[in-house]
């Protein structure tokens, strides 16, 4: 069994967790253990948050065995009495973390029969596939799945790369993102003061999610909410874990790329002629201090992302 938590929130905002492997604990501490758990009555995976109290600490707790993982978010105020024991221990064991410290995936059949979206696909590409094996991102039926491979070449400029061959993402909702072969790649789309937190559009789990975003934001034919919501799910379908996704949903809609289509009517050989004519309306780039603050914000907060659009960070205090 193993036992991954992490607490945030309070008055002083700290984020402090801590990992445990009963296979490795004395056996008195291991016992201990394991009574608490088997006492803290949760079974199934679940989120549970009070409808006020921001100042409330926020835990998330993971706990691995029999190969599941059942994951417990809640505060202060929603934490379930018989977990609390467990919850007060983990808390004497936590020290601080940062935005490295991620906890695994939900792996709950129970669960995920139940919330499974409509018509999501059944079976994971290979890359989700092994994904799942290690534990490090979400079942591709939560989150969708990747088709083909990332296959490109740098252009002379050394700053884009032109993809050689397709590439696309399904959304949770089996919405096709096509990234079609010789799409021109640059992580624009992505604010630049964020770069150095995410390691670079192009690097790592973010890539595969950078790619379809920036041919999205290039070709502007669907709404610039529905394409910054497309790259926080297809973060997580590419195994960002819940923090960093989340801090870079909140970038790119605030400070990512925005249009407007209009439609402007032309004669054209004696006949009305409907174009669509899109005004560019993206904001001001954040400045590197305005990026601190947003992610020293997520690193202490609990945020769900659905709170995300409406989410005002004025600075990291707040």
């Amino acid at each position: 069994m193993k036992i991954t938590f992490l607490q945030s929130g309070g008055f002083a905002g700290a984020l402090r967790g801590c990992r445990l492997d009963a296979a490795v604990l004395p056996v008195a501490e291991r016992s201990r253990l394991e009574q608490l758990v088997g006492g803290c009555g949760v079974e199934h995976s679940s989120e549970r948050f009070s409808p006020a109290g921001s100042d409330r600490r926020q835990y998330d707790l993971a706990i691995e065995r029999d190969g599941r993982v059942i994951r417990l978010a809640c505060d202060d105020g929603s934490l379930p009495e018989a977990a609390r024991p467990l919850i007060d221990y983990l808390a004497s064991l936590a020290t601080p973390q940062g935005l490295d410290f991620a906890l695994p995936e939900p792996r709950d059949p129970a669960v995920a029969a139940v919330t499974e979206p409509l018509g999501a696909a059944k079976a994971a590409s290979p890359r989700s596939a092994a994904v799942m094996a290690d534990g490090a991102g979400p079942s591709a039926s939560r989150w969708g799945r990747f088709e083909g491979e990332i296959v490109a070449r740098w252009e002379d400029d050394g700053r884009q790369m032109t993809l050689v061959e397709p590439f696309a993402y399904l959304d949770p909702r089996e919405v096709r993102w096509e990234a079609p072969a010789g799409s021109l790649v640059n992580g624009a789309s992505i604010p630049r003061a964020f770069w150095s937190f995410m390691g670079g559009p192009f690097a790592g789990e973010f890539r595969d999610a950078s790619v379809v975003h920036d041919v999205a934001c290039e070709e502007r034919d669907r709404p610039w909410r529905a394409v910054h919501r497309m790259f926080y799910e297809a973060c997580r379908c590419g195994g960002v874990g819940s923090f960093k996704a989340k801090t870079m949903y909140y970038a790119v809609f605030h400070f990512g790329p925005r249009w407007h289509v209009e439609e402007r009517t032309t004669i054209v050989a004696g006949k009305p002629h409907v174009e669509p004519v899109i005004r560019d309306e993206t904001p001001q780039p954040p400045t590197e201090e305005e990026a601190a603050a947003i992610v020293r914000y997520f690193e202490t907060h609990v945020v769900a992302a659905a709170d995300i659009p409406t989410l005002a960070i004025i600075d990291a205090d707040d």
